[in-house]
């Protein structure tokens, strides 16, 4: 009976690593799949350029974490909406996420052209083709 005994607790553990491996291969798969709202897609003109919905220049005035589960997007970016370039916006402030602010290379009170495009929860910002507007520079005396 000793054998016997031997064999079924191998096979247990056998059985208990398979599940575990499974196990972690399903959430693994699952932390891959992009947050819910959020498209990975991004539509194209026939010249190579992406298209999109609202293009705008903003200042950022603020960054901070947010809790964001299954989404790479952990920081969230406030920008005062300067002007509108393209598309239709009225509001004062954007707020959109980011992976990373210093790989965007974002900085508050710095102006920033912002190009988004429209989700089911609100706008999507390629976050890789956001670009610094220099700073306007007032004349010795001006306003």
């Amino acid at each position: 009976m000793p054998g016997v005994m031997f064999l079924h607790q191998t096979e247990g553990r056998k059985v208990r690593r398979a599940w575990l491996i499974i196990l972690g291969c399903l959430l693994v798969g699952a932390n891959q799949l992009p947050a819910r709202g959020f498209s990975r897609a991004q539509s194209a003109s026939p010249g190579g350029e992406k298209s999109y919905d609202l293009v705008l220049v903003g200042t950022v005035t603020k960054l901070y974490p947010v809790a964001a589960p299954r989404s790479r997007r952990r920081w969230a970016v406030v920008a005062r909406v300067e002007s509108v370039t393209s598309g239709e916006f009225s509001g004062a402030t954007f707020t959109f996420t980011v992976h990373s602010p210093s790989r965007s290379g974002l900085r508050v009170n710095r102006a920033y052209v912002i190009r988004a495009n429209k989700t089911d929860g609100g706008y999507l910002v390629d976050e890789l083709r956001l670009q610094e507007v220099p700073a306007r520079q007032t004349p010795p005396g001006g306003r």
